[in-house]
């Protein structure tokens, strides 16, 4: 990979703060450096003075597992008044920092100066966000991944003097599962208007044909809010419209407006939660008033009221399932952003998606993630060793269609059985689990799903011809992380086809080799 200019560094750098939510104000011209930067963020706002250097790997007469930064162009670091001095290099390839302490660096440069350090401590901080050198010149140098330089930055003092601890494992920290991933395809769809009278809406979802997908089933409106929904119909207020989809049996699914419909329909059936629903909060004349309590103009008033629906078909029925999973993802406008796993279940509901749910309640599971309660991301990860298992050759991005192709055409197990794929997931998420603990599938403090899907596909290989014991998968697993084009591979560009093949076939080279001692245990 190409140097970058200190200019493109800093910008970088800049970049990475930015993601995180700090807002960045240069104070010095942008391109010049070092770059003066005021920083601010929840629990820090200071000033900062950055030197920025690519890293890279020592001279040749240096040692093979030596990196460094040339500090050209500056004959020493400067720290001015109300300012913190950063001296940062940039290893590009795999997204990392690493930070010199200026205390120790106070003095005339010289020329053609650098500052080095090892290769372990960059390894240790992609796999734990944040890793700490002790050089023998008592100085502490910090090596960070792009996701952890708030936390660099908000404890610097701290870190630099070796008084703060980095809790490395983030549990439910999940990391590349692409919910922004876009499509390039395009789709032929339909939509038109219909005015549905609020008795007709209520009586087509007590006969489900206006339904609520699985995963949207929550209620979590008030009995406030419902009723005051309820009064604003009552007293001929205007309300939102709603948006629904055609699903493949004919139904329409709500993929707007479920908050509104639900509570129409709570009120007119009369029961809220288990108990009686009266209105609450509303005009006098209509506290605690039911729906059969209404007098007879009122009730006729809400019956004959009259709720907009925008309503979207597929044109092609071979897309059919997939244009109303991006209807899903791209209209849902609930406080909460469905998760694609969400959106998936509800799409391709069947005997699959009940094994998926049934995986992660599994104590092989349990070992590793805990008990998923991650609104359907630990399905997911099942979901995407399961395809590339079966399916990497046929592999094309976008991920999403790849997973929702897969989800579909195994919908009620058609093409694998529980028994077929228990026996591919189970023992080796056993085996994983015994070599590494919490520790598995861990990257920059996260749960990495690129490596999760190319350490289990290649254990899962593995398995089907030779056994591998916990103290071989372990050693195999290190090296794994070691490999500098493996790295790239589940940390840029991930859902890239290039990048599945190099990630997946390179951990099957590893988990393939026969150099571990059988005795590792």
């Amino acid at each position: 990979m190409a140097k970058l200019t200190k200019s493109k560094l800093v910008e970088v750098f800049v970049n990475t703060i930015q993601s995180e939510g700090a807002v960045v104000e240069y104070r010095t011209p942008r391109g010049e450096h070092p770059a003066v930067l005021y920083i601010r963020a929840q629990g820090l706002e200071s000033t900062y003075r950055v030197y920025i250097w690519n890293l890279s790997r020592g001279g040749a007469r240096r040692p093979a597992d030596e990196y460094r930064i040339q500090t050209s162009g500056v004959s020493s670091f400067e720290c001015k008044p109300g300012e913190i001095t950063l001296i940062l290099g940039y290893w590009a390839e795999l997204e990392l920092f690493v930070a010199f302490d200026y205390s120790k660096h106070t003095g005339a440069l010289g020329n053609s100066v650098s500052l080095q350090i090892r290769e372990k401590p960059l390894h240790d901080a992609v796999i734990d966000g944040i890793s700490i050198y002790h050089k023998e010149s008592s100085e502490l140098v910090i090596v960070f991944g792009k996701e952890r330089a708030l936390t660099y930055l908000k404890h610097y003092e701290a870190i630099h003097s070796g008084e703060y601890r980095y809790e490395a494992t983030d549990q439910r920290n999940y990391i590349d599962l692409l919910e922004d991933e876009t499509s390039p395809r395009r789709y032929s769809l339909t939509s038109y208007g219909a005015d549905y009278s609020v008795k007709s809406i209520v009586q087509q979802i007590s006969a489900k044909l206006i339904y609520v997908p699985d995963f949207q089933r929550q209620f979590v409106w008030s009995r406030e809010e419902a009723s005051r929904f309820v009064e604003s119909l009552l007293l001929g207020f205007p309300v939102p419209g709603i948006f629904l989809a055609h699903d493949t049996n004919g139904k329409l699914l709500i993929v707007d407006g479920q908050q509104r419909l639900l509570s129409l329909y709570y009120f007119i059936i009369g029961v809220l939660r288990g108990e009686k629903f009266g209105l609450q909060g509303v005009a006098s004349d209509l506290e605690g008033k039911t729906y059969d309590t209404l007098s007879y103009d009122d009730k006729s008033r809400l019956d004959n009221q009259i709720i907009h629906a925008t309503i979207v078909k597929s044109d092609d029925p071979t897309d059919e399932r997939e244009s109303i999973y991006l209807i899903f993802e791209r209209l849902n406008t609930g406080g909460t952003k469905l998760t694609s796993q969400e959106i998936r279940t509800s799409m391709y509901y069947g005997k699959f998606n009940d094994y998926l749910n049934a995986a992660v309640t599994h104590e092989a599971w349990s070992n590793i993630f805990g008990f998923a309660n991650d609104r359907a991301k630990s399905q997911e990860l099942i979901l995407r060793f399961l395809a590339f298992y079966y399916n990497r050759s046929s592999y094309e991005p976008p991920m999403m269609r790849f997973l929702n192709e897969f989800m579909s055409s195994n919908r009620n197990l058609e093409q694998h059985s529980k028994e077929e794929m228990d026996a591919l997931l189970l023992p080796a998420l056993s085996i994983i689990g015994a070599a590494l603990e919490r520790r598995a599938f861990r990257l920059g403090g996260g749960i990495n799903a690129a490596v999760f899907d190319s350490v289990m596909v290649a254990l899962a290989t593995r398995l089907q011809t030779d056994h591998i014991n916990p103290g071989q998968a372990r050693e195999a697993y290190n090296r794994l992380l070691l490999d500098e084009s493996y790295l790239i591979a589940v940390r840029t560009s991930t859902a890239h086809k290039a990048a599945v093949e190099t990630r997946i076939q390179t951990a099957i080279d590893y988990f393939g080799q026969d150099i571990y001692s059988p005795t590792l245990l």
